[in-house]
């Protein structure tokens, strides 16, 4: 579960320790401009209210925090959205907002522990992801994780003045379960 020297990736529960992360990541351009393709800045009261509702027990949404073991503060957050208990799937998001720590393999190592959750824990069958196809890394990191390329959403999205398409990637329970010994060396 190494996702670096000796630095250990962990998904834990979001605390009030994430609201200072939360908001910088939030209000920070090139995050916003990768993950969700908005433009609109957060208060602290709105990111707070987003924070209080990560921390409720939701039965259609587990949201995480990703965490270095030994680092009080997150990394990151991750949440399996859109649960869909009789359809047995979800939908993955992950941001990994210490810019210093991109390309190190964080992302990937969380992706495949929360993939190891909704297989195993929830019972799960599906997990979709989308990434804006101007993001190489999140692209490679879907891949790095497992997941298959799917679709193209063609010009998904408005940015920066051109339209921006979504590739819609998914990974199936039975093509995890086929790939046995593999997680560990994934991890």
């Amino acid at each position: 579960m190494s996702g670096g020297a000796a630095e250990v990736v962990e998904l834990r529960p979001h605390t009030p320790a994430s609201l200072e992360a939360l908001l910088r990541w939030k209000n920070d351009t090139e995050i916003r401009r990768l993950s969700d393709g908005g433009t609109h800045s957060f208060t602290r009261e709105e990111v707070a209210a987003t924070l209080e509702r990560w921390m409720r027990p939701s039965h259609g949404t587990v949201h995480l925090a990703i965490g270095l073991a030994g680092r009080a503060e997150p990394i990151g957050f991750l949440h399996l959205a859109l649960i869909e208990r009789a359809h047995r799937r979800c939908r993955l998001g992950i941001v990994i907002g210490e810019k210093d720590l991109w390309g190190r393999g964080h992302g990937r190592t969380a992706v495949v522990q929360a993939v190891d959750h909704a297989f195993d824990v929830l019972g799960l069958d599906r997990i979709t992801a989308e990434v804006f196809a101007d993001n190489p890394r999140s692209v490679r990191m879907l891949e790095g994780a497992g997941f298959v390329r799917e679709g193209v959403m063609r010009e998904s999205v408005q940015r920066d003045g051109r339209r921006v398409d979504e590739l819609i990637f998914g990974l199936l329970r039975h093509e995890w379960a086929g790939a046995g010994g593999d997680r560990d060396r994934r991890r």
